[in-house]
């Protein structure tokens, strides 16, 4: 193949009619959404030759290559941007304003309109382009494309990316990816693809005049943490929804533990609650005589898609009875929030806490006070010489020795036995030394054997779903955080990696919210979640966030996540915490405004084949699957 042939395939010129050229690199500074720094941004602002057919293909998303400093003599590196806004420019609209005559004005305006349809040399395209951190480098004995041709040499053809930032050279001639190589650049090719279909969520954006398949890598995704930003009524939940089939059907022994608290994910993936082994779990029985009116209770429960709430009613019932005469749909015994908070303060982070009650405590003796800095010293001196990872873990009477030092240097310091401290540490030796038995042989579905199902490795009975009803915020958030840890231990007790578990965690600010505490459980489930993202991923434990109020979230957790999709977020801050956050340029998240329903913006570190670059795509409709 020529190099003219080549560069053809690399390049799209829509039928020679684009032609552009770099005017400027221009840098805006802007403060941060929390006000306590600047960020700047880098753009390039291109003018191509204005033609109605050229405008109508070039959108936000699209991706042009422009020359850079080290393609000097060579013409073979190219710095990739991604194009942000499009609008068209007429050199009469510099001048024309209102201090000219209203007449004169019109006449101008007039004929400003005429030359949109025939087009002059007093129009062009503006185009606003952001850096996606990536050179595209040439090489000319790189043949195409082709998969044949590839098998034949057996080397990789066309051209190769690297993450650099080098400088493009303003004056220089822009041109456009072609599909090929935009493909080559951003969507995961499995090995077999023949499922390339089982890893595509929707089609690219702003590409080509074709839908382009977006394919991304859905075991890297799910392992690096989720994160999807979108306001009410923008599809987070269809989005989710989907992305967990596609799991299903691509990453080996992945299981789903979907906290929803809006009751959605019931009918959302109920084909896969029903062709899975699964679980469907409530606080509260399932009302009704026989199968077919639980049925009905259970579907009332629901929030069902508007599209099929009528249509698929009858199709839902049959599914749903069937579920429950396979005993998929359960009842669940969660301990009170007086148990919860007794079994709470039985661990090491409860003492901690406990001592910080008695230091705030306005009531305790100043004397006492004094001594709470050294009895907490003491607490994690134990912990670290016998190097206990899990805070929440129940205290045994391996604990007895800390609860012995501790009394001894208390007699020492003449405390009264009945001072705040003297009496915290006598009855949690008391309790210590007199523990109380759970009642054993129970046929109730309770934490325990939830957990035991989660971690049960068994690829072809063990459920492979669970939906977990939780309404009651406040229960939602001490439940979470009890699964979790419960989860960690189990997982760190067994030595095993399997199976894969993701933790999906709709209305995430229920959960992590950025003001947490402790008498509504958001102390403990923000705890909790941010652990598993922490350190979830060496135990192959998984996070999904799914949220329409990122400002109220905790950002120690938003800082773990490598995935994120971003829909309409109507709030200007919203949006600026995220570009803030994630890197993500401000000219991309204005295009957000205007979205239609299942346009996304997705931005990942590990999932796609470049890192960060902001991807325009539509997901495919969930409801879709449903239907089917």
């Amino acid at each position: 193949m020529t190099t003219t042939t080549f560069r053809q395939s690399v390049f799209e010129s829509l039928d020679g009619k684009f032609i552009a050229r770099l005017r400027e690199i221009a840098s805006s500074t802007r403060t941060t959404a929390d006000g306590k720094a600047t960020i700047s941004f880098r753009t390039a602002r291109v003018e191509a030759v204005y033609s109605p057919d050229v405008i109508k293909k070039i959108e936000a998303g699209r991706l042009i290559a422009i020359p850079n400093v080290m393609s000097v003599g060579t013409n073979d590196s190219y710095s990739i941007y991604e194009i942000a806004d499009v609008y068209p420019m007429h050199y009469s609209m510099l001048t024309l304003d209102r201090s000219q005559p209203g007449a004169i004005r019109k006449e101008f305006m007039a004929m400003i309109e005429k030359e949109w349809q025939t087009g002059s040399k007093s129009t062009w395209i503006e185009i606003v382009a952001a850096p996606t951190g990536y050179v595209m480098q040439l090489d000319n004995s790189s043949s195409s494309f082709s998969a044949e041709e590839n098998e034949e040499d057996g080397n990789t053809k066309g051209p190769k990316f690297m993450r650099k930032s080098i400088s493009p050279l303003p004056g220089s001639q822009v041109h456009l990816l072609s599909k090929e190589t935009i493909q080559r650049f951003i969507c995961y090719e499995p090995r077999d693809k023949q499922k390339l279909n089982d890893y595509t969520i929707g089609h690219l954006l702003g590409v080509t005049e074709s839908q382009v398949p977006f394919s991304v890598n859905m075991e890297k995704m799910l392992h690096y943490h989720v994160g999807v930003f979108a306001f009410t009524g923008s599809g987070k939940s269809n989005f989710t929804s989907l992305a967990i089939r596609k799991a299903m059907s691509t990453v080996p022994d992945v299981k789903f533990v979907i906290f929803d608290v809006s009751s959605e994910y019931g009918i959302n993936v109920l084909d896969l609650l029903r062709s899975y082994p699964s679980r469907v779990i409530f606080t509260e029985d399932i009302r009704g005589k026989n199968s077919a009116e639980k049925a009905e209770d259970y579907l009332r429960r629901h929030v069902v898609p508007e599209a099929l709430a009528e249509e698929k009613r009858d199709m839902f019932l049959v599914s749903i009875e069937e579920m429950i005469n396979e005993d998929k749909v359960r009842k669940i015994s969660i301990e009170s929030d007086a148990e919860q908070g007794l079994e709470g303060l039985n661990s090491y982070a409860g003492i901690l806490r406990g001592l910080e009650d008695i230091a705030v405590d306005k009531y305790v003796a100043t004397a006492q006070k004094v001594l709470v800095p050294i009895v907490t010293d003491m607490v994690r001196k134990f912990i670290s010489d016998n190097n206990i990872e899990d805070l929440d873990m129940p205290m045994g009477k391996e604990t007895l020795p800390l609860i012995q030092s501790v009394e001894k240097f208390l007699a020492g310091s003449k405390s009264r036995q009945d001072a705040q401290l003297p009496s915290f540490f006598g009855n949690l030796k008391l309790a210590l030394e007199n523990p109380v038995e759970k009642k054993k042989g129970t046929s109730a579905y309770d934490s325990e054997k939830l957990v035991k199902e989660i971690m049960d490795d068994d690829e072809k009975d063990s459920p492979k779903v669970f939906v977990i009803n939780l309404p009651d915020a406040d229960v939602a958030r001490t439940f979470c955080a009890e699964i979790i840890n419960k989860v960690f231990r189990y997982r760190k007790n067994s030595f095993k990696l399997s199976p894969r578990v993701v933790f999906v965690f709709d209305e995430a600010q229920e959960f992590i919210p950025a003001d947490k505490k402790r008498e509504d459980g958001t102390e403990s489930s923000s705890r909790a979640v941010e652990k598993l993202l922490r350190h979830g991923r060496k135990y192959f434990l998984h996070g999904w966030i799914s949220t329409q109020r990122i400002a109220h979230l905790n950002t120690n957790a938003l800082q773990q996540l490598h995935s994120y999709f971003v829909s309409t977020m109507p709030r200007p801050y919203d949006r600026q915490l995220i570009s803030d956050t994630f890197a993500i340029d401000d000219a991309f998240m204005e295009r957000t405004l205007m979205f239609q329903n299942g346009d996304w913006l997705m931005t990942s570190f590990k999932a796609t084949n470049t890192q960060n670059v902001p991807v325009f795509f539509h997901s495919i409709n969930n409801e879709d699957f449903i239907l089917d």
